[in-house]
């Protein structure tokens, strides 16, 4: 067979075949351009007998022309050796004619049984094909591609679908599948997709199936009015397909779990049918109104498993992967967690679908962070944050900011952690639960850089709320532990206590969660040095459990602390290194530059073995203590050490408590301490002389109660 120049020049013959293809391509509907013609429209799925039906005409002068041009090496199996040589032949078409060739080959090939995706490509072609089963095929052809991950096609086939149908309802159907494709990279509602979808569900004109993307959708961003209008007619409406029943439920349950008070204008939909039990959807639904209730996190972590080893990632399926997920790693499955969130964020990866990449890195920045890898979780959040425009994050970007706050406020790196909070979030966000973790981070960092007052108002709203909702679940936000620490850096043992054993209460157990050693870990900071170890040492094995790192690393400063109070100098030098090393693993400098302090220097000896109580107590005489501290430093330090808070201290001595403040910061710089309780301890042994005696204090306490709303969960 003759090699063939797919050149310009040499389109219409080839030297030494004895054929001119032009003599197929003239002006005039010969019967060689209608063979040429519609062996170049159909493409590589042109076969012998398709041609025949396609040119009209008899099919012998068909086998005629189809050999010359095979023996002159044009053509094989009767299609174009050269794609050039087809589009050469097809741009010399007119227009009107060639769309004709399309639309008539599309019936032909609709008729043969072929399938859909061959035939929506010469509907595409066809422009606006008025065929009553072409719009069925061009869906179903968007499936198959959407199958494959092949998303610009979907999108070209239901444009055209979209185009050439007249019927309102099956136009916001088609309307709901375009912003549902589109949606895996551009998560808008500036698109002309979304525009339509808006208006149709502002009209009531949505058919069932489209409902979910609508809601989905519009939650995303937080519109909570055009969501009530879209749940209105997410309601009470007959469902007699089992799996929308199921997806409608599960949207129902989400809608009431994102924003809580927006449940009650989501009516349950009236089921027809019985559901699958074992659907995403299904077993999302049970998981979320079991969580609650689920004080071990047995089921909830049971259920997750099953949605994450039975379901693949796909535009449906995302939200109930995501609610397995946030359900084991508020359970405090850490570790299963993590792995099921890279498989999945992988997964969104090598499908190019920036939108799923983003909500996954956002669970896997928490996950990094409960673990106290700082690094991983800070790359996590910036991954989230960056995979799509800002505008399009939604409402959602709180839990990734809020994660990169928390990480980078551990870390230190408080310039950023303030950055991150100056983004501009949708102020639907306060009515969302993802106003939770946001209250949380920022109120950690105002622990560390505004005052314990400023971040108590973070912490006292979390917890409203979280009530008000019904969504107190130790593992989705620590408020309780969150009041102690604010407490216990005011000095308010008692309040600190009270919160942190609420938080126990809450759980039943310490073991039965991270947080539990959080608790107990708080409770000993308010004890003496010798009653901290017991509490601390099972507050550092549940850390270890948890696979929590840094947590870890703040349980083993304190125990090594109390160790080097009680005059156990190798014991705490040997617990204070294993902190160092994990704190500077975690990348958490302030930890890292607290543990680094070296406790031989403190004792004032560089003996390994430590000195004894007696020696360590010994540094403290009254006169260093005298020397180094002023009289009204001295002051504010015997008061604090009984307990009394800085506002009853400013009151006595008729000073403000801005000063207290300053007094005890340079006071615990002097004396290396970084409690009360410890100056209670160096204190004890050397009280003050003259008119800094212990008799000049009262021991007073605050006796003010907690917010109403939060007193009773203390009893």
């Amino acid at each position: 067979m003759h090699s063939v120049d797919c050149s310009r020049s040499s389109l219409c013959s080839h030297a030494g075949s004895g054929c001119e293809i032009s003599s197929y391509c003239g002006s005039a509907p010969s019967p060689g351009a209608r063979v040429v013609q519609s062996i170049a429209v159909l493409g590589v799925r042109s076969t012998l007998d398709v041609v025949v039906d396609l040119a009209g005409i008899d099919a012998a002068v068909v086998y005629e022309i189809v050999d010359r041009l095979t023996a002159a090496g044009f053509l094989e199996d009767s299609r174009f050796r050269c794609a050039h040589a087809a589009d050469a032949i097809l741009r010399g078409t007119a227009p009107e004619l060639r769309r004709g060739l399309h639309r008539r080959a599309a019936h032909i090939l609709y008729e043969r049984g072929a399938s859909p995706a061959d035939i929506a490509e010469h509907l595409v072609a066809a422009g606006e094909p008025q065929e009553p089963w072409a719009r069925t095929v061009l869906r179903r052809a968007a499936d198959d591609a959407l199958s494959v991950d092949e998303f610009d096609t979907a999108v070209r086939y239901l444009e055209v679908a979209y185009r050439s149908s007249a019927d309102a309802g099956e136009r916001a159907e088609t309307s709901a599948q375009l912003v549902s494709v589109e949606w895996h990279s551009n998560p808008s509602t500036a698109t002309r997709n979304f525009a339509r979808l808006k208006a149709a569900a502002a009209a009531g004109s949505l058919p069932i199936p489209a409902r979910p993307v609508a809601a989905r959708c519009l939650l995303w961003h937080g519109h909570r009015e055009q969501v009530r209008s879209a749940l209105d007619v997410v309601g009470p409406v007959a469902v007699t397909d089992g799996t929308t029943a199921d997806e409608l439920a599960f949207l129902r349950s989400w809608i009431g779990y994102t924003y809580p008070e927006a449940a009650a204008d989501c009516p349950a939909p009236q089921r027809h049918t019985v559901s699958a039990p074992d659907s995403a959807h299904a077993l999302a639904t049970r998981l979320l109104a079991a969580f609650p209730a689920d004080s071990t996190g047995e089921a909830t972590a049971t259920t997750a498993y099953r949605i994450l080893a039975r379901h693949r990632l796909d535009a449906s399926t995302v939200g109930p992967l995501r609610v397995a997920l946030e359900g084991l790693i508020y359970a405090g499955r850490l570790v299963l967690a993590a792995a099921w969130c890279d498989a999945l964020l992988a997964e969104a990866t090598a499908r190019r679908a920036p939108t799923w990449q983003s909500e996954f890195a956002a669970l896997r920045a928490e996950i990094s962070l409960r673990q106290g890898r700082l690094t991983e979780a800070v790359g996590s959040a910036d991954l989230a944050l960056n995979c799509i425009p800002a505008a399009n994050l939604g409402a959602g970007a709180a839990l990734p900011v809020a994660a990169h706050v928390r990480a980078l406020t551990a870390a230190g790196r408080y310039e950023q952690a303030h950055l991150q909070l100056d983004r501009q979030l949708p102020a639907e966000l306060a009515d969302s639960r993802m106003t939770l973790p946001y209250l949380h981070a920022r109120g950690h960092l105002r622990l560390v850089t505004a005052g314990p007052d400023r971040a108590l108002a973070d912490f006292h709203r979390c917890g409203e709320l979280m009530l008000r909702w019904r969504l107190d679940i130790p593992g989705l936000v620590p408020w309780r532990n969150d009041l102690a620490e604010a407490h216990l850096a005011r000095g308010d043992h008692g309040r600190t206590r009270g919160y942190a054993e609420a938080h126990l209460r809450r759980l039943g157990t310490a073991q039965r969660h991270a947080s539990g050693g959080v608790s107990l870990r708080l409770i000993a900071a308010t004890r003496d040095p010798r009653d901290r170890i017991p509490p601390l040492q099972e507050a550092a094995a549940i850390a270890r459990r948890n696979d929590n790192e840094l947590e870890l690393a703040a349980t083993l400063a304190e125990l090594a602390t109390a160790y080097e109070m009680i005059g156990r100098q190798a014991r705490a030098h040997a617990v204070r290194h294993a902190a160092l090393t994990l704190a500077d693993k975690c990348g958490a400098e302030p930890l890292r530059r607290r543990c680094a302090r070296d406790p031989q220097r403190v004792a004032g000896t560089g003996d390994p073995g430590g000195p004894s109580a007696k020696d360590a107590g010994a540094q403290h005489d009254s006169a260093s203590v005298g020397a180094e501290l002023s009289t009204a430093e001295y002051r504010v330090a015997e008061l604090a050490a009984q307990g009394v808070s800085n506002r009853e201290i400013a009151r006595t001595l008729g000073v403000t408590v801005s000063t207290v403040e300053q007094h005890l910061t340079h006071t615990y710089r002097k004396l290396r301490v970084r409690r009360r309780t410890e100056l209670r301890y160096v204190l004890a042994r050397h009280p003050g002389t003259g008119d800094t005696g212990r008799g000049t204090a009262h021991r007073t306490r605050e006796t003010a109660t907690p917010p109403a709303v939060l007193g009773a969960y203390l009893r």
